[in-house]
């Protein structure tokens, strides 16, 4: 009878234990929604379109658009971080309380994503912020640094001229 015991004690432990790791593996790995894409403007020169798999740059003379396709595995990347800052969760826009650090150019970031049916926008404005906001906001800039790292490495992208737009 104790024997049994050991063993139905054994057993119920490692249904418990066990199959508990491989529900957690499950639930927090996510799979990128079919419907995912995003936009992302860094306020100056350079906006990208994962839908079109569109690059834009800005020029004097005009935008010049290319096409840029990020593999799956950049995208799930990109996704499972939108995911990790909680990115629908974040206010629409960063905006600055108490006193205020204004500085030109300034330079509105913009990301916009869709998933789920869903559509999320968020922005910071570098140029009317304080240290406080920038922290806030962290996450954000963290995610443009990332995706904008992702993209700056591709071919297409890093052949194309430097912008000559300036801003004052």
């Amino acid at each position: 009878m104790k024997i049994l015991k050991i063993i139905s004690f054994i057993f119920f432990s490692f249904c418990l234990f066990g199959f508990n790791d491989k529900k957690e593996t499950i639930a927090t790995k996510q799979e990128v929604p079919t419907d995912f894409y995003f936009t992302i403007d860094d306020g100056g020169n350079d906006a990208y379109n994962s839908q079109y798999n569109s690059f834009y740059r800005n020029y004097s003379d005009g935008e010049k658009i290319i096409k840029v396709e990020l593999t799956k595995e950049e995208k799930e990347k990109i996704y499972t971080y939108i995911k990790k800052v909680n990115f629908l969760k974040m206010p629409t826009e960063f905006k600055p309380t108490g006193i205020i650090e204004i500085k030109t150019p300034r330079f509105k970031k913009v990301v916009v994503v869709y998933a789920n049916n869903k559509k999320s926008f968020v922005s910071y404005n570098d140029g009317y912020t304080n240290d406080l906001n920038e922290k806030k906001a962290k996450p954000f800039l963290d995610l443009c640094n990332m995706i904008w790292n992702i993209l700056y490495k591709k071919k297409e992208i890093s052949e194309l001229p430097k912008s000559d737009y300036t801003y004052y």
